[in-house]
């Protein structure tokens, strides 16, 4: 800190004789908290915000004097609570920030702390990152041992007011007209407090008192869980595919296969829209590789089925990928049987990449050498990796002839046959790296977060097998809007090419749209 006294950029209200807090204009340019107070209640500051906590929380930094200390901001660009900015904040973004605070009031409540009250003059508002930050505290307590519903109350009070302001965008009109309002429907009807799940959020909030009021966090933040649910719309999903035979003389039939399947499902109020899509490369000869891919694609969409029909929704959405590989594991299943039942139709073998959408995430199973890919923000991922000798090569340093480097590119180290099973340790999921790549370490058990604007494409070896990584990524950003003519483009490509083998693609779009 500097030693000359820095600029003050703004001043929150207090009560008479009570701590105050101000941000200021730090000597690095950077804006922090500063709160004043007595001796004890700066060590109960220094107890509750010393530790790094929740990124709406402020931390202690530096001791300024005997009467105040310094705190860092969550957030610079954060201003003090404009209530007419926060009426027009978008619902979802208001939710979003009240879960957030509620956060991190459960984090001080945890760490044996109460607030003693919560106000919005309290509270900083970034209307950019739709975030709510506690700027001041000068009613800082310990928690009581066994705190009453009052304590709780009064910390989680605030949020009737800010619910109640943002939904109707108008001011507050205090608990009590509140408390009267909640009880007449006809009120409800008319002053437009209509929403599902805010009556009750309301209800747990504006008093602590009666069998509706919420006597901890985790009641409240079940209750704003409830009411985002409300405000969410399922993935919108725009789906192409095209599949060719190709143009290569002596190509006589398509061994590809490729197919989906999309259903809603409603769980806790909310329609989830959950889907299954493939593509499959055959192989083993004309007509065995085609019975192969064919049987694959059709078991697949079938297991997906039968698990959209027995399975608990909340097992589908919660585990995606290991849904993604059960599909791939029964698919191997029903091959082994094929080959079994048809012991002159054994030799066929298929490659296959299966992609389970489970609302907002989902899963990969990957045998062979077809490919997975996602298109983000105008960054191209590969999301499976080719189970081909030249990849393990690779993996084993070891340096090819050039006639072993051309051959090790077409052969496939792994694929689904009708002569036996694969084993289930085989069937792969997302690659190793994407955790990191994408920024979501749970990935692996979580299953890939879908976002708004996602661009999932699947294709088979004889449409990436005339396509560089570079020229790919240009066509799903030249025609990122039409998955139609992203498919068309693709396939179009092995076509001029005069590729050697069969072309499939099958390209998803995801738009997720909220309530105004």
């Amino acid at each position: 800190m500097s030693a000359r006294p820095d600029p003050p950029i703004a001043i929150l209200p207090s009560e008479p004789d009570a701590p105050t807090a101000s941000i200021l204009q730090g000597s690095d340019a950077q804006p922090y908290l500063r709160w004043s107070g007595p001796a004890d209640w700066l060590h109960d500051v220094r107890e509750a915000f010393a530790p790094p906590g929740h990124p709406c929380l402020p931390s202690t930094t530096d001791v300024l004097d005997e009467t105040s200390l310094a705190l860092k901001l969550p957030s610079p660009d954060a201003q003090p609570f404009d209530a007419w900015a926060w009426r027009n904040l978008p619902d979802h973004k208001a939710v979003d920030a009240l879960l957030n605070l509620t956060r991190a009031i459960q984090q001080l409540h945890h760490r044996g702390w109460t607030l003693r009250g919560l106000r919005t003059e309290d509270l900083l508002l970034d209307t950019s990152r739709g975030t709510l930050l506690i700027a001041a505290a000068p009613r800082l307590a310990p928690m009581p041992r066994t705190p009453d519903n009052e304590t709780i109350w009064r910390d989680i009070r605030v949020f009737a007011k800010l619910a109640y302001e943002n939904f109707l965008g108008h001011e507050y009109p205090g608990g009590h007209h509140l408390v009267t309002l909640l009880q007449d429907r006809n009120a409800l009807r008319d002053v437009g407090l209509t929403h599902p799940a805010l009556p009750q959020l309301l209800a747990g909030c504006v008093t602590p008192y009666g069998d509706l009021a919420y006597r901890h966090t985790d009641e409240l933040l079940g209750g704003l869980t409830h009411l985002r649910t409300e405000l969410t719309r399922p993935l919108q999903l725009e789906i192409a595919s095209r599949s060719t035979q190709g143009n290569y003389l002596f190509r006589q039939n398509n061994q590809d296969s490729c197919g989906h399947i999309l259903l809603d499902t409603v769980c806790d109020s909310q329609t989830h829209r959950m889907g299954f899509f493939c593509v499959a490369d055959g192989i083993g000869g004309i007509q065995d590789g085609a019975a192969a891919s064919t049987a694959a694609v059709r078991a697949a969409c079938a297991a997906f089925m039968r698990a959209w029909e027995h399975a608990p929704p909340h097992d589908i959405l919660n585990a995606p990928t290991e849904l993604a590989r059960a599909i791939a594991r029964v698919t191997s299943q029903h091959l082994a049987l094929y080959g079994e039942f048809s012991p002159d139709q054994n030799r066929g073998g298929t490659t296959f990449t299966g992609l389970v959408i489970a609302g907002e995430y989902a899963g990969l199973c990957h045998v062979g050498d077809s490919r997975a890919w996602l298109l983000r923000d105008q960054h191209l991922f590969p999301l499976s990796e080719d189970h081909t000798l030249a990849n393990i090569f690779e993996k084993l340093d070891h340096i090819p002839s050039p006639a072993e480097r051309d051959a090790s590119h077409r052969t496939i180290a792994r694929f689904l046959s009708t002569g036996t099973e694969l084993d289930d340790a085989r069937i792969d999921t997302f690659r190793n790296d994407l955790p990191d790549l994408l920024n979501q370490p749970d990935l692996p058990s979580r299953g890939l977060r879908l976002q708004d604007g996602d661009l999932l494409i699947l294709t088979t070896d004889g449409a990436h097998g005339e396509l560089s990584n570079k020229d790919l990524h240009s066509l799903a950003r030249t025609h990122y809007n039409a998955p139609d003519a992203l498919c068309e483009a693709i396939v179009h490509n092995a076509l001029t090419r005069v590729g050697k083998d069969n072309s499939t693609a099958m390209v998803i779009r995801l738009s997720r749209r909220t309530s105004a």
